[in-house]
């Protein structure tokens, strides 16, 4: 999009009346403290077992998991 192509439908949308200006002062931002968390979790099915792995696992100890459940 060319920006004289948003201008000017800004400008047609004014004078049309669909839209008007921001009259208001948007007052203080405020910030909200995030914290992501990996909550998802895999379900392995080998034969009649499951082995549930969530989403922070070491990769090493899965397979010797794994290994141990194909031998059972």
């Amino acid at each position: 999009m060319d920006p004289s192509q948003l201008y000017g439908w800004r400008r047609k949308a004014l004078a049309s009346g669909v839209v008007a200006p921001l009259t208001e002062g948007t007052g203080t931002q405020k910030f909200a403290r995030v914290e992501t968390v990996c909550n998802g979790s895999v379900d392995i099915v080998i034969a009649d077992m499951v082995v549930r792995v969530g989403g922070d696992f070491d990769p090493d100890h899965l397979a010797r998991v794994l290994r141990a459940v194909r031998k059972a």
